[in-house]
């Protein structure tokens, strides 16, 4: 409601309780045809199942960042000094390779997540232009979203949990999890 950039995400674990979300600034900013580009893309996302698979990946970097944080907590509440046994010494070990395990399963989970929600857009963004029959709308809306001066940024601070399943960009990221822009036009 209170987003100025401009952009969308569809959530939902099926097509029957699927629902399709969009920032003032894209209600505000986009004219009809832009916004029905917008929208097809969206849809698409919703009948490729695209949201599963968005919500499967979350399920996995979520469980991974969870052994990373119960083996920093270990770590911080293990014994530190010396025991008869070394017991203390050998479960701060143990939780280091597991924080630095899990860590590591969160970096290349993100990579994965990236490059899977990289190819999903791409196709949701050719079914959308199948869907509206006309490519002008997604491609003007992709053109407004550059020329805006708040894009497609986000202002929401937990943006980065759903990022991978907005329209564009919603913030700067390692990972980016959409094309880049002109990348997108190209292929429209």
């Amino acid at each position: 409601e209170h987003e100025s950039g401009i952009n969308a995400f569809a959530a939902g674990h099926n097509p029957a309780n699927a629902a399709i979300g969009v920032t003032r600034g894209a209600i505000e900013t986009l004219n009809r045809s832009e916004l029905q580009g917008v929208i097809a893309h969206e849809f698409s996302h919703i009948l490729n199942g695209d949201m599963r698979l968005n919500v499967r990946l979350m399920g996995l970097l979520f469980g991974l960042l969870v052994i990373a944080v119960i083996a920093r907590t270990v770590m911080r509440v293990a014994p530190r000094g010396r025991d008869q046994k070394g017991v203390g010494p050998a479960i701060v070990l143990v939780a280091l390779a597991v924080l630095v395990i899990g860590y590591v399963g969160l970096f290349f989970g993100r990579l994965i997540q990236a490059a899977v929600s990289r190819r999903r857009e791409a196709l949701a963004d050719a079914s959308a232009v199948q869907f509206t029959r006309n490519p002008s709308g997604l491609r003007n809306a992709l053109v407004k979203i550059g020329a805006a001066s708040s894009g497609s940024r986000l202002a929401h601070p937990e943006v980065d949990e759903v990022a991978h399943m907005l329209f564009a960009p919603g913030m700067r990221r390692l990972f980016a999890t959409q094309p880049p822009l002109l990348e997108r036009l190209k292929a429209i």
